[in-house]
């Protein structure tokens, strides 16, 4: 393809324009881009074939074929390749207020973005990039339509990707409650639930009580006391038997938080149900 004899970072204040793109077979050497204060337009770097490797937020990841590095400008663009992974790319660098889509679909950058149709995305990338070099009369529409329906098929996989991420969270969470509601008076293991949902322990949190309502420790809280109650109404159990049999080893303790949950003290309970 020609050289382009110009500056490819440019902003633009209309809709949409491709400063530049391209396809790249990388395969002689390895390859690495450390852009420290990045581009003044967006990027998409696709692998087409092969494996890209990147680093965002000092995190190294790897970039399958079928999925994009997003980065906004003026963000660090740190990805590479191995010679030996014969990756070839497809890339784009573009701006305009028709990359306000981007933001607004939640994007937090830079970011990697499983692409769902790969057929359609890979067809209108390379269509763009002959519209591109072609240029003539109408090259830079034609670059302009084909970029405008990458940014919609981007935009679009990362609202799959979270309809299906999310499915995937609930599976899992639905597991570890059932697990935690068997187990409720021994000790809560969050490293071990995190990593079955593949997240780190700040983020099961986060997503623990988006789903339940309540962080996990409350929530294994509310399943002791809940048992407590049932036992208390119709075990001869002492109000220590109790506690020690939820998973409580102090009865002081097992009556505040037991009176936090349900204000009333353990002790109203105890032989309720058969007094009634």
């Amino acid at each position: 393809m020609p050289r382009i004899p110009f500056k490819t970072e440019r902003e633009y204040n209309g809709y949409l324009r491709v400063n530049s793109c391209g396809k790249q077979w990388l395969i002689d050497k390895n390859y690495l881009t450390l852009r420290k204060d990045g581009r003044i337009d967006y990027s998409f770097i696709y692998v087409l074939e092969g494996i890209g490797y990147c680093e965002i937020d000092n995190i190294k990841y790897k970039v399958p074929a079928g999925s994009l590095m997003l980065y906004f400008p003026k963000e660090e663009q740190n990805y590479g390749f191995i010679k030996d992974d014969n990756s070839i790319i497809l890339w784009s660098h573009f701006s305009g207020t028709a990359c306000d889509t981007l933001i607004e679909c939640g994007f937090k950058t830079p970011t990697i973005v499983n692409v769902c149709d790969r057929k359609q995305f890979e067809s209108a990338f390379i269509k763009m990039i002959a519209a591109f070099y072609k240029k003539n009369e109408y090259s830079e529409m034609l670059t302009a339509g084909y970029m405008a329906v990458l940014i919609s098929l981007v935009a679009q996989s990362n609202l799959n990707n979270a309809k299906n991420n999310l499915k995937f969270s609930n599976e899992k969470l639905e597991k570890v409650l059932a697990e935690m509601l068997i187990h409720y008076n021994l000790p809560i293991n969050i490293k071990k639930y995190a990593e079955y949902c593949n997240v780190g322990e700040d983020h099961f949190i986060r997503i623990f009580k988006a789903y339940t309502g309540l962080p996990p420790y409350n929530y294994q809280l509310q399943l002791r006391i809940n048992h407590a109650i049932e036992l208390l109404e119709n075990t001869p159990m002492t109000i220590s038997e109790c506690a020690e049999e939820v998973g409580f080893g102090d009865a002081a303790y097992f009556s505040k938080i037991f009176k936090r949950f349900t204000g009333k003290s353990p002790s109203y309970y105890k032989g309720r149900k058969n007094n009634n």
